[in-house]
């Protein structure tokens, strides 16, 4: 069961790590429902933009989103990373290699809600939600993918005098639990206002960062097609020099029930983690606040910026290490240290773990804090046709790691009824402009996603399903 559980660890972290696909959205909401009047998902970007009647969300159906996006990486990358085998090795692929960019970035988040209501109250929407959500962003330079195929001998290799500078590579996860109440309310003839204070309860975040790796191998005669993964020891008669690596590396974990284990040597190669001993990891508080100003009758223009906030973890849940290579040295002098360097020169694992050998910090008993991706929403609407019809302008902005994650989105919604939304939308920044959105609301079903998929091996990955109970009259029936 522990390996199992390593290897899910692992699959994870890679998926994380390269941007891998399928999960959250740019931070729990859809674009494309940002200017549907008759749908509560809006209120997930901007709070003052409250529905026309009230809600009611059940566990497990009333909000499902996920996404995922990547700069460089598709689907098709990431499914043939995922499912390596060492006779088969991902990166060995000139296609998937070509797609790589100098620094590869990847964004994912995902949310459901557990509970949530929302209701008039006179002239103000209340909202009170319970929710669990996902965030996770990575980075990883092609120069650990080159020197990957460099160890398995794909192109020559002039192992006389070899270094690489790899490094700047970072995986981070974080889950939590968000309490939330809401109020929206407007307080002249044109201008609403809302916001929503959260309380967040931590379930766990882990963060990895690579500064700096770097390989040296001074080794006069060795084949310069030599694959390290699969060594032969009769290519090594001949040769003499030595080889290293020095790696600067730091693991920070939260998780109530994950153990960090090392191996004889003292050096990290696992995690066990234990379901039943999962709980609260650590504490905090975020806040959204948005504004919608009627500027005329049909045109009007609204901000928001959502989760202003931040998570404690406590010391209790709270491990740390770093790396030690300063052993790990070859010398041919020494041949019997060669089986172990090059097992871990030969690796085909992004996550290399034996390359970091990690120590834990078992003086280290220190609380951490995290804070939240924070999220600038900027929109403008025209509605025409009795206000059936509008096109909307939104700028958004995540400010995320490993980079902010920006768009513009362009979109029409047609809004015939209470019961029928319909809107289409186009993206072009984030997914090279091979993708539009569609978002359809019918009664209480709502299916919707930013990216129709134009390109097979996409970059983008967004999807929002929900099913929630009408609660009261529309706002114009109360009034």
């Amino acid at each position: 069961m522990k390996h199992q559980l390593h290897d899910s660890c692992l699959r994870l972290l890679l998926v994380i790590a390269l941007v891998l696909t399928a999960v959250t959205g740019y931070s729990q909401y859809l674009r494309t429902s940002y200017f549907m009047e008759g749908t509560q998902y809006r209120l997930q970007l901007n709070p003052a933009l409250a529905p026309e009647r009230g809600f009611v969300h059940l566990p497990g159906i009333g909000h499902i989103q996920a996404s995922v996006h990547s700069n460089s990486m598709g689907l098709d990358d990431v499914v043939e990373m995922i499912e390596n085998k060492a006779e088969s090795d991902f990166f060995t692929s000139d296609k998937f290699f070509n797609n790589l960019v100098d620094v590869n970035n990847a964004s994912l988040n995902a949310g459901t809600d557990l509970l949530a209501v929302g209701w008039w109250s006179g002239k103000g929407f209340w909202t009170l939600s319970m929710g669990v959500k996902a965030d996770g962003y990575a980075s990883v330079p092609k120069e650990w993918f080159s020197f990957m195929r460099d160890m398995k001998g794909i192109q020559p290799v002039d192992y006389s005098h070899y270094t690489r500078h790899i490094g700047h590579e970072e995986l981070n996860l974080t889950t939590y639990a968000e309490l939330a109440v809401g109020y929206s309310r407007q307080i002249a003839n044109r201008l609403t206002i809302g916001g929503r204070l959260k309380g967040l309860l931590g379930m766990g975040n882990i963060n990895l960062k690579v500064r700096e790796a770097i390989v040296n191998i001074d080794m006069e005669n060795l084949p310069a097609d030599f694959d390290w993964s699969h060594p032969d020891p009769t290519q090594l008669i001949g040769c003499h020099g030595t080889a290293s690596f020095d790696v600067d590396a730091d693991l920070e974990s939260s998780f109530e029930g994950l153990s960090l284990l090392s191996n004889a040597d003292g050096y990290i190669d696992d995690m066990d983690f234990e379901a039943k001993h999962m709980g609260i990891a650590g504490c905090g508080a975020a806040v959204d606040l948005g504004l919608d100003f009627q500027v005329t009758d049909a045109f009007s223009l609204s901000a928001a910026v959502n989760d202003l906030g931040f998570i404690q973890w406590s010391k209790g849940t709270s491990q740390y290490a770093h790396s030690n290579t300063s052993d790990m040295r070859f010398d041919t002098d020494r041949p019997r240290e060669f089986p172990y360097f090059a097992n871990v020169a030969g690796s085909s694992k992004t996550l290399n773990l034996d390359l970091l050998r990690l120590e834990k910090d078992e003086s280290a008993h220190k609380s951490r804090k995290t804070n939240l991706a924070s999220t600038m929403a900027v929109g403008g609407e025209y509605k025409v046709l009795r206000d059936k019809l509008s096109l909307g302008v939104l700028f958004t902005n995540r400010f995320t790691k490993p980079k902010n994650e920006s768009e513009i989105t362009l979109s029409a919604n047609y809004h015939p009824s209470s019961l029928i939304d319909v809107a289409v939308s186009y993206s072009p920044v984030m997914c090279s402009g091979k993708a539009f959105g569609v978002a359809v609301k019918l009664g209480p079903l709502f299916v919707g996603t930013d990216y129709v998929y134009l390109d097979k091996n996409t970059k983008c990955c967004n999807t929002l399903v929900g099913l929630s109970i009408p609660l009261g009259k529309k706002q114009n029936e109360n009034d």
